[in-house]
């Protein structure tokens, strides 16, 4: 949904500082005779995600003498916990959304770092910074341990997909009963199918349809009461303006919920000509 930069952390700096915070001297040593292949994988997964392929990274249940568990443990215990070695990094990361927004929907607000690819199932990619986007709680929790199998079931990833550039979510407003307003996927019909599908799919799996839905609607009910002052001075005209006025301030976010509420309202005929009252106080 929004772009962010790529970290400028590298996988090997991240790595070096993560494992020179494992107390285990055994353990320790044999992180270190994985890490190259780990700087590989990290390559490897920068090198698919350019060009939209992450599908194809090969899981891997563990590396060489490490286990699953000891190679999710590198972010548990070395980049999220309060005093490991690599909170700096992780700190860094998660403070990379501008305004805290989680880049995953543009609602929620960042709280932890989600693994584009979960480590569950690539614990060779869990303390990667390619792989490691900040997020809110809800888009986390949604997203949980699943993984792609194939290009169209992949949701899109804040430093290598750019899907803001043309506007993809589109609202219908809902008359039967108080007015809702309901949102929905129409990609450009010239976009690529696989781009058109991972459009759908990320909005399915960050439960976009319910974030818009919920924010839009509850914002409605103060929108009643100011559309019903403008009308009373400058009719329905005036109730049309503002709506165009607002669609145009939230225009370099053609998909935010915003913009894409008051598109579909400053189009509605019905709402414009006092359909608005029908908004329950």
């Amino acid at each position: 949904m929004r772009t962010l930069p790529m970290p400028p952390q590298s996988a090997a700096d991240v790595l070096t500082t993560c494992i020179g915070g494992v107390a285990d001297p055994a353990l320790r040593l044999r992180l270190q005779a994985i890490m190259g292949q780990l700087i590989v994988d990290a390559a490897n997964y920068d090198q698919l995600a350019r060009v939209q392929s992450l599908y194809q990274v090969v899981r891997a249940p563990n590396v060489g003498a490490v286990t699953r568990p000891e190679l999710e443990a590198l972010y548990s215990k070395q980049m999220s916990a309060t005093n490991g070695a690599a909170r700096v990094i992780y700190s860094a990361l998660r403070n990379a959304a501008p305004n805290g927004k989680c880049p995953l929907c543009g609602v929620g607000t960042v709280t932890v770092l989600d693994h584009h690819l979960p480590k569950a199932h690539y614990p060779n990619l869990s303390v990667c910074p390619f792989n490691l986007v900040p997020a809110c709680d809800f888009c986390n929790n949604a997203k949980r341990a699943r993984f792609p199998t194939c290009a169209e079931e992949q949701t899109l990833h804040p430093y290598y997909d750019d899907y803001t550039q043309q506007q993809w979510i589109f609202a219908q407003l809902d008359i039967v009963g108080p007015p809702v307003l309901v949102f929905h996927v129409n990609a450009p019909a010239h976009w690529p199918q696989v781009a058109r599908l991972r459009a759908r799919q990320h909005f399915d799996v960050v439960k976009l349809g319910v974030s818009y839905t919920s924010n839009a609607n509850d914002d409605l009910i103060p929108l009643r009461d100011h559309l019903t002052t403008i009308a009373a001075t400058k009719g329905a005209a005036g109730v049309q303006a503002y709506l165009a006025e607002e669609q145009a301030r939230y225009a370099a976010r053609l998909n935010c919920w915003q913009h894409v509420m008051f598109q579909t309202l400053a189009a509605n005929p019905w709402f414009i000509g006092g359909g608005y009252l029908q908004i329950p106080q």
